[in-house]
């Protein structure tokens, strides 16, 4: 069902090499460091703000990491997941692994990528401006290494379709560990029916597909719906987790991003619903993917 979308996963290893402190959730330090580096590549005008500027139809910076809007607003082609999120003190030694997705448009141009990537190590991170050096690039799937000890394998800079397996399920457990943010009427979620789970589910995945991989999905969205009226929600526990990061959209230069991390156990006919569960996965659901949030594994009864 979805084999058109193009998928590559780079996961990057860094050492630490200083003692200070990060942020606990790392997405957003990481990706404001590899959109420095695209845009000190791509960027002709530093100084011009992105949705101003005349180039931004044809600019690298934008289509790669910073689409400036459009129906919903900014979708890209790529997210983050940093392993072992949690961590605020660092110490000399300490591995920083994360992993870069890139689908669609993304994955065609997962060069740009992998230059921020080297580059990165040349930024100091976080308000501490903390040294990283890079150790090693693979591919998450394949297993093949992309760069190591200062040398690269370009030849294994190599997307490939998203395979999803069909299956039948009756029961599906869904464990969101990183900060989750589905935003309805302005107000977050309280509690995650699967109508819902699954209306933000597939405008999302409608929408990455339309934007980035040239593709529309031909789906009965309004029976796929009605559907999931029928999924009953057995349990659930929610946490609030209290989060900003620094936005030079905001007067005080902070953007307070509220979420939740927990689980969800839903009950009945799943079947159809599976490859959707599964492709949300790889592309998240709700606000903040580029900087980690949004990751769930799903877990099924057969």
């Amino acid at each position: 069902m979805f084999e058109f979308i193009n998928i590559l996963t780079l996961r990057a290893t860094y050492e630490c090499q200083e003692e200070g402190r990060l942020p606990s959730y790392l997405g957003s330090t990481i990706r404001g460091i590899l959109g420095h580096c695209i845009r000190d590549f791509c960027c002709d005008y530093p100084d011009k703000r992105c949705f101003k500027c005349v180039r931004k139809v044809i600019c690298l910076y934008v289509k790669c990491f910073s689409n400036t809007g459009g129906e919903a607003g900014a979708v890209n082609p790529y997210v983050l997941y940093v392993h072992g999120e949690g961590r605020e003190r660092w110490k000399k030694g300490d591995l920083c692994v994360f992993d870069l997705t890139l689908f669609g448009t993304g994955a065609e141009r997962a060069g740009v990528y992998l230059d921020a990537l080297q580059a990165a190590e040349q930024k100091g991170w976080g308000a501490a401006r903390l040294t990283f050096r890079l150790r090693q690039i693979v591919d998450a799937n394949s297993g093949k290494v992309i760069y190591a000890g200062g040398k690269s394998w370009i030849r294994n800079l190599s997307p490939g379709p998203l395979q999803i397996k069909e299956r039948n399920a009756s029961y599906a457990s869904l464990f969101f560990d990183t900060p989750l943010r589905i935003i309805s009427g302005e107000r977050l979620f309280d509690r995650l029916p699967f109508e819902m789970f699954i209306q933000f589910l597939i405008r999302r995945i409608s929408l990455l597909t339309k934007a980035h991989m040239d593709f529309e999905l031909e789906w009965n969205k309004e029976e796929l719906l009605e559907q999931a009226r029928g999924i009953q929600t057995l349990d659930e526990y929610w946490r609030e987790i209290p989060f900003s990061r620094y936005s030079m959209n905001q007067k005080d230069g902070k953007l307070e991003l509220t979420s939740k991390t927990g689980w969800v156990l839903y009950e009945g006919d799943l079947s159809q619903f599976v490859p959707i569960l599964e492709v949300g996965k790889y592309l998240r659901v709700g606000k903040g993917a580029t900087i980690g949030f949004g990751h769930y594994e799903v877990f099924y009864d057969k």
